[in-house]
């Protein structure tokens, strides 16, 4: 997470986010770009967390540490790569 404030993150309104799930599997469609995705279980959570509304950091290390059972450092580590990932296939973004 970031070394200022934690940011709170949304989806973009243009990324309209379709999610599906098959046994292991979490499939995401990005509406406005016409992609789909397969996500990984944490990066899934957080998706649906942002798909639900918007969050700050320490709320989806939160709910991502619950979902793993694993340490909130843990958590804010692995929150990093995740939101970075999401940024890059526009299904997040944070506000300004």
């Amino acid at each position: 997470m970031s070394s200022s404030s934690p940011r709170t993150w949304r989806v973009p309104p243009e990324a309209d986010p379709r999610h599906r799930d098959w046994e292991d599997e979490d499939v995401f469609f990005h509406g406005g770009a016409g992609d789909t995705h397969r996500l990984s279980a944490p990066a899934a959570l957080v998706l649906l967390c942002l798909m639900r509304s918007p969050a700050d950091e320490a709320t989806l290390a939160a709910a991502l540490a619950e979902a793993a059972a694993c340490g909130s450092d843990e958590a804010g580590v692995a929150l990093v790569a995740i939101l970075a990932e999401l940024e890059r296939l526009e299904f997040a973004e944070p506000l300004a």
